[in-house]
Parts: structure tokens; C-alpha cells; sequence
């Protein structure tokens, strides 16, 4: 295996809105296309980057500040899987098909909180996102929350 001594990151540089908010999202309940979400393919069959960073991004208030230390979690749901068909999508109240990426850990404020995680891509042409609001809170916007993705991977430096 290479070294990564001196690696640097190498981002894609733009980032796409995978989920847009555009209904109240109530606590324990997943986005969902044509519900309360948008979800926009993130297409990785181009540049196949190996890892990613997701960000959260929640501009208007909660109901009520969050539960300390609650979280807005990721879940992918894998497109084109065998070349035609996709996983299964949630639904406002089970995972289904989907997998978990990763977790946004909330303050528990009801002010803007942006949040980032890296995950990993490997395998991974083309997905769709869904999260579920694990938050203890309904959030509830004028503006929309919203995730985006941007395919990142490790470089030599120069």
C-alpha cells in the first residue's frame, strides 16, 4: 500500500444538494421524496471518488431547541444497482433498502449548526439521501434545511 506521508485532500469542488427540505420534518421521521424532501441524485460514475463529505445545513429554527447531543442521521440509498434498479427508499417511518452513513450531532440550540462527516463511496456510482430527524424536536422551515454531498479523496502533495 502507497504512503499517504504528505497526502493532502483533493476536493471535487462542487458540492451537490442531495436533499432539500420543504415540509416540517417531525422527530423520528426520514425525508422523503414528494413528502417533505427533494432528494437529488449524487453521480459518482464519472469521477468515482472513493470517499465523500456530507453537510448539513439547517438555516431556519427548530420547534423547540434540540435534545443535547441528539443527532440528524444519513442514510444512503444506492441508484442503479444492477444497472437498472435502485435500492428501496424510506419511508417517513422505516429505513427500508437504505444504509446508514453517518450521524450530524445537533447542539442543542435552535440557531443555524452546520455540520460535516466524511464517508465512504467505495462501490458507489450513483446514490440518493434521505436522513431522519432523531433530533427531539420537529423542525419546521421557511427556508428548507438542506445535506449536500462533495466527493473528496487523498492526493500526494506537491
Amino acid at each position: 500500500m502507497a504512503s499517504t506521508d504528505g497526502a493532502i485532500l483533493d476536493f471535487d469542488g462542487t458540492p451537490t444538494t442531495v436533499i432539500t427540505t420543504t415540509g416540517t420534518v417531525a422527530n423520528g421521521i426520514f425525508t422523503v421524496a414528494g413528502t417533505n424532501a427533494t432528494l437529488t441524485e449524487f453521480d459518482n460514475s464519472t469521477d468515482l471518488w472513493p470517499d465523500a463529505v456530507a453537510t448539513l445545513s439547517v438555516p431556519d429554527t427548530f420547534a423547540a431547541a434540540p435534545d443535547a447531543n441528539s443527532t440528524i442521521d444519513l442514510w444512503m440509498i444506492k441508484q442503479d444497482v444492477d444497472g437498472t434498479l435502485d435500492e428501496i427508499p424510506p419511508t417517513t417511518t422505516s429505513a427500508e433498502g437504505a444504509h446508514y452513513v453517518g450521524s450530524f450531532k445537533i447542539a442543542a440550540s435552535d440557531l443555524n449548526n452546520p455540520q460535516q462527516f466524511t464517508f465512504s463511496l467505495y462501490g458507489v456510482r450513483k446514490a440518493k439521501f434521505a436522513f431522519q430527524n432523531n433530533s427531539g424536536q420537529t423542525m419546521s422551515f421557511s427556508a428548507g434545511a438542506t445535506v449536500k454531498v462533495e466527493g473528496v479523496t487523498l492526493v500526494p502533495s506537491a
